[in-house]
């Protein structure tokens, strides 16, 4: 009797007895582009947060998996090529076929779900294979935790035994102006003298109604530092997005000029070390988009689970264009009809486009700060861009912090129809505490100083690149007509403050330039003036058109009320 050969498997029945294989392939799915999204910002995946989020999303493929043991073979295919469409487009592996529109998308799942049902072995096999080697390579090219160390190095400083008084530039970036800032609540006023106070305990000339002519900062700090006041935005940069390269640095060449060795630090927003002509002595950068400072920060798991699975989603394009199409067609269209539609609420961070923690990754690299300073000495300029008192806005006065979610973000961040003066009120309060706090770490250094003997002879100067920008309208062309004064006030008043070594301190709130004031200063300073290229003499500003076009010169039309 000639023995009957088992049946073999078919296709569609393969993954019957491989509960793992059916649980792995959607957990891998799931896993691609986030571990992806995490390691380029620099969020240890090791966090237990990150552990948290694993144990869901194996929940998740494990459901998916029992699905498919249970007879769901066409759900299951489903619910895998959907993962995998996904993962596909969140990773822009579909950016260059037909652009990634919908029917593209709409078509890969298409013939993923045909070879799932028809190829189920071998799909299953070299898809969960290719992803595991994705994944893997993933996490060796970026590490567990691309910084477990200090955010950045101080930067070494050869003594020069016979050079020009050392020199230390802070731009405080979103540093609203004394004379700016807004005085509807008592806490206002008072850290408003407290930081004229401050000025004056330590020997600054501080103005008040000092302003920019620029709301964007790739605007008014290459300006700044090229002495000039260009009418094209973005003309002085080169790069797109950041880190913007400045080609020319006529000040760092104007500061060589007079003997002084430069070192920089920066939050890789503006790159100051490209320069040809003016390359400093050494660079230390922050990154200003990194998460890994926000994972540092002590707030309860579930907290930064909630944060990381938000920021993740929201960074979606395909997900961004939902949120868009519901506000700009769904909600009008319910609304005509009677209905009453929720408002997306642009505050949240599950419809925020990107998380941007300038003010976290700042705080991080301000003992570097400290530690560079203290290492200065004659013939040494340190010239540092700190993205502080910048949003989102963490931290209280005493430098506690608010959780990621319960700190508030720019006001750019909203539509103008749904800007409203309550908004402006509890951002601006949330924003001034957050000043209050950087000037508690700005006492810190300057007392250290003292405490050196390093202090008296130093030439500071610390000054902001434009306001708040938490106005109900912004200075931009397209608002013009809707603009207040005090739109003007909450986007381009901004600080400027200088201590020369032997000159007494003092106030004075007139409106003034900050490039008016960093040249009167550095001719105050070192005996030269560089020369300043403005196209009038009378207070102007600009409204913004947008990247690299002309910007309408109009009146500055704010001045400060004493």
């Amino acid at each position: 009797m000639t023995p009957v050969k088992p049946a073999q498997p078919s296709e569609t029945s393969w993954l019957d007895h491989r509960i793992h294989l059916a649980i792995t392939l959607p957990f891998l799915a799931l896993l691609t582009p986030i571990t992806v999204y995490l390691t380029s910002r620099g969020y240890p995946l090791t966090s237990p947060e990150i552990l948290l989020i694993l144990a869901g999303m194996l929940c998740v493929s494990a459901v998916i998996g029992l699905l498919r043991r249970a007879g769901g073979r066409r759900m299951y295919a489903v619910c895998v090529s959907g993962l995998l469409t996904v993962a596909a487009d969140h990773l822009h592996l579909v950016e260059g076929i037909i652009q990634g529109r919908a029917i593209t998308l709409f078509v890969i799942f298409c013939v993923l779900m045909a070879l799932i049902r028809r190829f189920e072995k071998t799909t299953t096999l070299a898809v969960t294979a290719f992803l595991c080697v994705f994944v893997i390579s993933t996490v060796l090219g970026n590490g567990f935790e691309t910084e477990s160390g200090p955010a950045v190095t101080a930067p070494h400083m050869d003594a020069i035994t016979d050079g020009p008084p050392r020199l230390i530039h802070l731009i405080l970036d979103e540093h609203q102006g004394i004379e700016g800032i807004p005085l509807d609540t008592d806490y206002a006023r008072k850290l408003k003298d407290k930081i004229k106070e401050f000025y004056q305990r330590y020997g600054f000339n501080l103005y008040g109604g000092a302003y920019s002519h620029y709301f964007e900062t790739v605007d008014s700090i290459p300006n700044l530092v090229n002495f000039s006041a260009e009418s094209v935005s973005r003309i002085l940069v080169t790069g797109e997005p950041p880190p913007y390269h400045l080609p020319q640095n006529r000040y760092f060449q104007f500061l060589k000029s007079m003997g002084y060795q430069i070192h920089v630090i920066d939050g890789d927003f503006l790159d100051f070390c490209s320069s040809p002509d003016a390359q400093p002595q050494s660079c230390t950068k922050y990154r200003w988009a990194t998460l890994s400072n926000v994972a540092k920060l002590d707030d309860p798991v579930l907290t930064k689970t909630a944060m990381v699975l938000a920021v993740f989603v929201a960074s979606y394009p395909r997900y961004q264009g939902i949120l868009n199409l519901y506000e700009q067609r769904v909600r009008p269209f319910l609304l005509s009809r009677g209905v009453a539609a929720p408002v997306i609420n642009h505050d949240s961070l599950w419809t925020r486009r990107r998380l941007q923690p300038f003010s976290v990754n700042t705080m991080a690299a301000m003992d570097t700060l400290s530690a560079s300073t203290q290492q200065l000495t004659p013939g040494h300029m340190l010239f540092a861009h700190l993205l502080l008192p910048h949003f989102p806005y963490v931290y209280r006065e005493d430098c506690s912090h608010r959780a990621i979610p319960e700190s508030m973000d720019n006001m750019e961040e909203v539509p103008p129809e749904l800007r409203t003066t309550e908004d402006r009120r509890v951002r601006f309060d949330q924003y001034l505490r957050q000043v209050e706090c950087l000037y508690v770490r700005l006492d810190e250094l300057f007392q250290k100083m003292q405490s050196s003997g390093m202090f008296g002879n130093s030439i500071i100067i610390v000054h902001g690149d434009h306001g708040a920008r938490l106005g109900l309208r912004h200075p931009i062309s397209k608002e013009q007509d809707q603009l207040t004064v005090a739109d003007y006030q909450d986007g381009l008043s901004t600080l400027f403050a200088a201590k020369i070594p032997g000159r007494p301190g003092g106030y004075d709130p007139s409106l003034h330039a900050i490039d008016e004031l960093l040249v009167q200063t550095l001719g105050s300073a070192v005996g030269t003036a560089p020369s300043l290229a403005v196209p009038r003499q009378e207070p102007f500003a600009y409204l913004y058109s947008g990247g690299r076009r002309e910007q309408r010169l109009v009146e500055m039309p704010w001045h400060p009320s004493n």
